[in-house]
């Protein structure tokens, strides 16, 4: 057997463990032994009917060959002793800074730079004691390789989350719980007539006359794409409309950034080859006015990222594309339309429900884990005092484009990733 195959006893009960509580936990350490892995990967991910885009190996893959650089790869594979797989930790050990002496840090891969949302662990639901128990021991047994664990954007409402961070406490860590954001999401009937009837009366209207006022304006077309080259040509139509519209504002927008769009090529290309991609134009004639960029995960649909052409904004566009995204999930099947993280305004103003992603932390009593929390602590206080700054300067709107530059250049520096960050 490898050397990095362990064979684990559990003591799960029989309905989880039809092995009798015995499972083969390996480790994924490098780039080549992830590639080999990524068709088991996609078939459990299948299999479990996982409605989360961002647990996909598309996603996560895409993400490690442009970060994982100097950190390390630690993705964990459990398996039935039959042989099946049952679950994926999908992990990696993040280096902080550069001397040898410095806190590593055992994450989820993808938590950085591409928001995003609801990370957990994938275990097949018929072996979840089985699967989370085996990742947690395996982990534990590996603790000489991390400092501290750091579970960014979890699933606090996901079951298996709650016990694989349960699992760890219950190796004598200590937990920090940080950084709950609101995800908003509605439920999605149907119908979209249904739908619309649940909403607010005056953006039900709204939305019927907006969307009336840009068909008065001459061949309105709402296009889906899925694949191909004219994907790719969808894709830099979105990029167009959300620059636009952020210069417009005089904000910076971390989407832009030039090795998040170069991630995004990438991804995009992988995810779409696995049918998860739906990116949406609305058209008057053959001008695009507003384009809406998601993915298709089951039963889910999730919004990622918006742009629109602010032209038109007298005509809410945003609102007119947001509606028939809405009703494009309901028409294909969708039960969920998933807004992601963030308390925006106008996502209240379609969702119905919310469900919050937490980070938590994880020490240990080893001297280097309890001295990793100030570290921590210290670069979080940091980065809210920075937010908090500018925030107040673009709340002061200066006219003046030396501020304006200030506060961009600020922002590209807290929220632009170098290479291999």
């Amino acid at each position: 057997m490898s050397d990095n195959v362990i064979d684990i006893c559990l003591e799960a009960p029989k309905s989880c463990a039809p092995s009798g509580g015995l499972a083969a936990v390996a480790c994924l350490r490098t780039s080549s032994e992830l590639a080999a892995f990524s068709g088991e990967w996609r078939e459990l991910y299948q299999r479990i009917g996982c409605q989360n885009a961002f647990l996909s190996v598309e996603w996560m893959a895409s993400w490690w060959r442009h970060w994982g650089g100097r950190h390390r790869l630690f993705v964990v594979t459990v398996r039935e002793m039959s042989g099946r797989l049952i679950a994926i930790a999908p992990f990696y050990i993040r280096r902080s800074g550069f001397g040898p002496g410095r806190p590593c840090a055992l994450c989820f891969l993808a938590h950085k730079w591409v928001g995003s949302d609801h990370l957990n662990v994938i275990v097949d639901p018929e072996h979840e004691h089985l699967g989370v128990d085996a990742i947690v021991r395996f982990v534990g047994q590996q603790r000489a390789e991390w400092a501290y664990i750091e579970l960014a954007a979890g699933e606090e409402t996901s079951r298996i989350f709650a016990r694989l961070c349960q699992g760890f406490k219950s190796l004598g860590m200590t937990e920090r719980v940080t950084d709950s954001e609101v995800c908003p999401y509605t439920t999605l009937p149907s119908s979209f007539e249904e739908y619309l009837a649940g909403v607010g009366g005056n953006l039900r209207y709204n939305f019927r006359r907006r969307r009336r006022a840009l068909e008065r304006e001459g061949q309105f077309k709402f296009i889906v794409l899925r694949s191909g080259a004219e994907l790719q040509e969808g894709f830099g139509k979105l990029v167009r409309l959300h620059r636009l519209r952020f210069e417009q504002q005089h904000k910076y927008s971390s989407f832009l950034a030039p090795h998040i769009l170069e991630f995004h090529a990438d991804s995009l290309e992988q995810m779409a080859a696995a049918g998860m991609v739906r990116l949406f134009l609305l058209q008057i004639g053959d001008e695009p006015v507003a384009a809406l960029y998601g993915f298709s995960a089951n039963k889910t649909f999730s919004f990622y990222q918006i742009g629109m052409d602010p032209a038109w904004a007298r005509l809410s566009v945003g609102l007119v594309m947001i509606g028939c995204s809405i009703e494009e999930a309901i028409r294909t099947g969708h039960e969920r339309f998933d807004f992601l993280r963030g308390d925006e305004a106008y996502k209240f103003q379609w969702a119905r429900d919310t469900r919050p992603d937490v980070t938590r932390y994880l020490f240990d009593r080893r001297i280097r884990s309890q001295w990793s929390w100030p570290e921590v602590w210290v670069k979080r206080e940091m980065s809210g005092l920075i937010r908090g700054c500018i925030g107040m300067m673009e709340g002061l709107l200066f006219p003046h484009k030396t501020v304006e530059h200030f506060i961009n250049v600020v922002r590209k520096f807290r929220e632009q990733p170098p290479p291999n960050a």
